[in-house]
């Protein structure tokens, strides 16, 4: 009896439901109807074409929808269509589908999973804005574009986000969210070539938060903005990459190494700013120029490759980058701009001799316990900024170029060690009051003996020790060889801080000749001249001068007639770390062809010599000829290669096709 009590109730129950359901019917476009049952919550809609009336988010049927059929031929979802129907769970859309308007599924809460089908193209602003349980999206392969806060605060979206090969356009902030260290979502990114991301001044909501990043293998250009708080740790961006958007990896804070192409030409401002892991960057050979706050405030990079044929290095492009110890500056730049290694504790600074201006506080260590002892201002700098070289705790002695004009206030402030000044400039150049604030009045000026009254007239400088500069030891740092039928005399500057001198010396393109001098000159079996210098003494039987520049030569006979000869001389310290590189070429008498090098010190460090691309030695470029990892040296077209089991470079470090 309990039983058939039981039945009554439960169809009694089902009648009653049935009677309080109520079915609505209506018409979405002008060839599409749908109906609702609110019992079950369900929509079927009917037709085909365009979705034109947002009828279903009308209350009180928002409220029922649960579940939706859509029609093969329906061809767009129209803006607020399903906007506020918090019990909706899913959708599948037909592949006939094109676009989905905005705010479409907004705050669709209880939406879980979204099948866009193969045809969507377009998916416009705040469509799926706060579907805040949104788990698994399938994504259309021809998607073009994404709006403004499309998949705002979609915070549970744990699949795999793709952008095709077709995709151009995203909207600010298109996966944002309120908290973006919740977010889980990877980025599939095989756009080939999208349009910047809209960029707004606040950055809560306007990025795009994904964990990680994949790039697919036809992408050419990296977008503005792609990825803020991304969490690789390593990235390889394909070969087909070209361009590489301004911020485009701001702040990713756990990127530790990325592999740039050589085919990348531009780069935009703060790309990599902020990406506090990142360890090394080597820069393409083919970058034209780099961008202002390249890598502005990564803390752990020590180690940058700069392309050789860079001519500007902008502001701020490495302030702060803590761990930055050493860099090298290709002798090709002509202007460092402001702040541009502020704030980096270097311990050796090589100025190209191709520089002509340097900018405000360009090396500034502020709150650093390290410097470099020695800085040499080349010849062809005519300017220096404000507090340029402020802060140096262990600079002692400074070197100004001939034809530097002015040094700017406090270019030196707080360099309390410095004890000697050369300054080969014929006039002072202009200074301020401050320009060696913290310089000892008893620090000496060396000047040229015709210009010692000047000195002492000029305002600021009078204060220090002006003395005259032996004019003898004014030496262009440049060798000089001159060959006869047989033979050939080469001289050299010294450097007061070498330990010895490696001479290479190629015909044809192997080694004629390989030699090592001591820091006066000692070789065996090859006659050479070290001339006396004057004030020499003899001190508990060993010999001493004053340190000053000098010059060494040497004679090389046995010289083939009419010949071509190239050499490299390295002057070397008492680690072999280089000080000055020297290229040159050379020939005896009856040589018609041409001549391509002049002597000159082409790189102020040596070149690189690939090894392991990963070796910390090949970054730097502590390395010199016949380092480890190069299997040969050689001289091809007239150029001196090296030739190593990873590729053959210049005397830059240029890999040559």
């Amino acid at each position: 009896m309990k039983t058939k009590v039981s039945i009554i109730l439960v169809y009694l129950t089902m009648m009653a439901s049935s009677a309080y359901a109520t079915v609505y019917t209506g018409s979405l476009g002008p060839e599409l109807t749908y109906t609702l049952d609110s019992g079950t919550g369900h929509v079927v809609i009917e037709g085909r074409g365009a979705m034109t009336s947002d009828d279903l988010s009308n209350y009180p049927k928002r409220e029922y929808v649960k579940t939706v059929s859509f029609p093969e031929g329906l061809t767009s979802i129209c803006a607020n269509a399903f906007h506020g129907c918090y019990n909706l769970q899913s959708i599948v859309l037909p592949d006939s589908v094109v676009s989905i308007g905005a705010y479409a599924f907004q705050e669709c809460t209880k939406m879980t999973s979204a099948d866009l089908g193969k045809g969507i193209k377009t998916i416009n602003s705040q469509a799926f804005i706060f579907c805040s349980n949104l788990r698994k999206v399938r994504w259309s392969d021809c998607l073009e574009s994404i709006g403004d806060m499309a998949f705002y605060n979609c915070t549970n979206i744990g699949d795999t986000v793709f952008f095709p090969k077709t995709f151009k356009t995203m909207g600010w902030g298109a996966f944002g969210s309120e908290n973006y260290n919740s977010d889980s979502k990877v980025m599939v990114w095989e756009a080939i070539h999208a349009n910047d991301f809209v960029r707004y001044e606040s950055d809560v909501p306007g990025e795009c938060h994904f964990s990680y990043v994949i790039f697919g293998d036809s992408v050419e250009y990296i977008p503005n903005m792609l990825c803020k708080f991304m969490y690789n740790d390593s990235i390889t961006l394909p070969e087909t990459v070209k361009e590489i958007g301004a911020s485009a990896f701001t702040n990713c804070s756990r990127l530790q190494k990325i592999n740039i192409p050589e085919g990348v030409t531009t780069i935009g401002a703060s790309a990599f700013a902020g990406c506090k892991k990142l360890k090394q960057l080597v820069l393409p050979s083919g970058l034209e120029e780099i961008p202002e706050q390249l890598c502005n405030l990564c803390e752990a990079l020590d180690s940058v490759k700069l392309p050789a044929g860079l001519t500007v290095i902008p502001q701020k492009a490495f302030t702060g980058c803590s761990s930055l110890r050493s860099i090298k500056i290709p002798n090709s730049v002509t202007n460092i701009g402001n702040s541009a290694f502020s704030g980096c504790p270097l311990d050796t600074v090589v100025l190209p001799t191709s520089l002509n201006v340097l900018g405000d506080a360009v090396f500034n260590q502020l709150n650093l316990t390290t410097s470099p002892k020695h800085l040499v201002l080349n010849d062809k700098l005519v300017a220096t900024g404000m507090s340029t070289f402020a802060n140096w705790s262990e600079l002692q002695t400074i070197v100004i170029g001939k034809n530097v004009a002015i040094l700017g206030q406090d270019c030196f402030f707080g360099d309390s060690l410095v004890t000697d000044i050369t300054c080969y400039a014929a006039q002072p150049p202009l200074i301020y009051d401050g320009t060696f604030s913290g310089v000892p009045d008893s620090a000496k000026v060396h000047v040229l003996s015709s210009s010692i009254a000047a000195y002492r007239a000029a305002q600021y400088w009078s204060r220090f020790r002006i003395v005259a500069l032996d004019e003898e030891e004014i030496i262009q740092r440049t060798v000089t060889v001159d060959a006869a039928e047989t033979t050939a005399d080469f001289t050299w500057p010294t450097d007061s801080a070498a330990h010895a001198y490696q001479i290479d010396i190629y015909k044809d393109g192997a080694v004629f000749c390989k030699l090592t001098l001591g820091n006066r000159g000692q070789l065996l079996g090859i006659s050479f001249s070290a001339p006396k210098r004057k004030n020499e003494q003899m001190v508990n039987d060993q010999m001493v001068n004053d340190s000053q520049p000098y010059t060494l030569s040497f004679k090389v006979t046995g010289l083939d007639e009419a010949s071509r000869y190239t050499y490299v001389l390295s002057v070397l310290d008492e680690n072999d770390a280089p000080l000055h590189v020297y290229i040159g070429d050379f020939a005896t008498l009856g040589y018609d062809g041409e001549l391509k090098y002049n002597g000159n010190e082409l790189i102020p460090t040596p070149p690189i010599i690939p090894g392991d691309p990963d070796a910390q030695s090949v970054i730097t470029g502590t390395e010199i000829i016949g380092s480890e990892g190069a299997e040969k040296k050689t001289i091809i077209e007239g150029r001196l290669l090296f030739i190593t089991p990873q590729g053959t470079y210049d005397i830059t470090g240029k890999r040559i096709e």
